[in-house]
């Protein structure tokens, strides 16, 4: 080698660590500003398009950091496999009862109850054993869907009473169509007690053979399982009807009444543009009874940037954002107001009556227990039985009722 490289051999080498500690210099702070959080969540279609377009309005303000969303399918079990690898996103989006499930099972980070607006009934419903594991999204709850024109062809109006739902039926059985179905929605046998002042649990402790219960699935046994052919039961009963699809048998004006979320009245213009649907309370004997349901944020233990996220969750429920997103789904906001622009832009005229209805005192939310997905199973499969007259409402809720308790221990 020639003596003047060697000479020169010290000189690139100062040049080198020269450059090199500038870029990791100017890597640092660079790095800072771009901290980019992760999001899942489950939406899809036309309810995940305004989320995007949130966390894209996010981004484009100064934060000091970025939101990536990522849109996952079976969230139940991604999100539990996240947690037990210890490799959790930041943020996740969940509905009510895998908060429930995922708190119980220690996969959630406590968060601070906020201040603001919220109607009660979403915060605690994300509380449990006093604390505050979720903030609450978009909710819903149920109330009475009306096909008019359907009542109209039998000169039927629309009910005011659980008797004239009762009546409906009768007018309408051993025709084409059906006034009210007991076992449609899926979902209905869990709902009915609610509007009969009835609960699936007290302080953690299964009630499912209360009086109320009890005198809520007799209503429903006496009054139409007992009066409709079983094949035709079974049609519905046995998932031939599909519940998201243009086959809905509400879509297709096969049923005239239904309990249904705040979504049913847009859903039903998408696939049945023809039908009137007029939405009220539930008629039960226990005013402004409804279940609410809803879609929640929350950080999952072992999250990296949890302080961020935080920020962010909170962010997303400013009412602005929260309105936003509600126009867009056709909902409604967890909080106890809305702009008087809300009410002119949304979509649905009946928006108020789910808002009131949220806000009912008597308004309830599925117990936190931490079997609650296995209670709705065992909850599901005896409101079948009753309905196959197999055994009387009574028997059934006292043969769930010693099941739940035996399997869990509680006695």
């Amino acid at each position: 080698m020639p003596k003047n490289s060697i000479k020169f051999l010290p000189i690139v080498f100062i040049a080198v660590i020269a450059l090199v500690f500038f870029l990791e210099l100017n890597k640092a702070p660079k790095a800072q500003t771009e901290l980019e959080i992760e999001f899942w969540q489950y939406w899809s279609g036309p309810e995940r398009k305004p989320l995007e377009e949130l966390v894209a309005k996010f981004n484009s303000e100064n934060h000091g950091f970025k939101v990536k969303m990522l849109s996952i399918s079976m969230p139940r079990k991604k999100i539990l496999m996240a947690v037990a690898g210890k490799v959790s996103p930041d943020l996740v989006h969940l509905d009510g009862d895998m908060v429930t499930d995922f708190a119980m099972r220690n996969a959630l980070s406590e968060i601070k109850r906020p201040d603001g607006d919220f109607t009660k009934i979403f915060l605690d419903m994300l509380n449990i054993e006093g604390k505050q594991w979720a903030l609450p999204l978009m909710p819903t709850c149920e109330a009475l869907h009306i096909n008019t024109n359907l009542l109209a062809k039998y000169n039927l109006q629309a009910p005011s009473s659980l008797n004239d739902i009762v009546k409906i039926f009768d007018r309408m059985n051993g025709t084409q169509e059906i006034g009210w179905l007991p076992s449609w929605p899926p979902w209905t046998g869990q709902f009915i007690p609610v509007l009969f002042g009835g609960r699936w649990a007290v302080d953690g402790v299964p009630t499912a053979n209360s009086p109320a219960n009890i005198q809520s699935w007799t209503w429903v046994q006496e009054n139409f399982a007992r009066k409709i052919p079983q094949d035709r039961l079974a049609a519905f009963t046995e998932g031939l009807k599909s519940y998201q699809s243009p086959d809905n048998p509400f879509y297709t004006g096969v049923i005239a009444v239904e309990n249904n979320g705040v979504w049913e009245r847009n859903l039903a213009k998408i696939f049945a543009p023809e039908i009137n649907v007029e939405v009220k309370k539930f008629p039960g004997l226990v005013e402004g009874a409804t279940y609410v349901t809803v879609d929640a944020l929350a950080i999952p233990r072992y999250a990296r940037h949890p302080e961020q996220a935080y920020q962010f969750m909170l962010w997303l429920l400013r009412q602005e954002n929260l309105e936003y997103l509600a126009l867009a789904q056709q909902k409604f906001t967890p909080l106890n107001s809305h702009s008087p622009e809300f009410f002119k832009r949304h979509g649905n005229p009946y928006i108020k009556t789910f808002i009131e209805l949220a806000q009912s005192p008597n308004a309830t939310y599925f117990p936190h227990l931490k079997f609650v997905q296995k209670y709705k199973r065992e909850i599901k499969n005896s409101y079948l039985k009753m309905l196959r007259m197999e055994a009387s409402a009574k028997q059934v809720l006292d043969e769930l009722q010693a099941k739940i308790i035996k399997s869990e221990n509680l006695d």
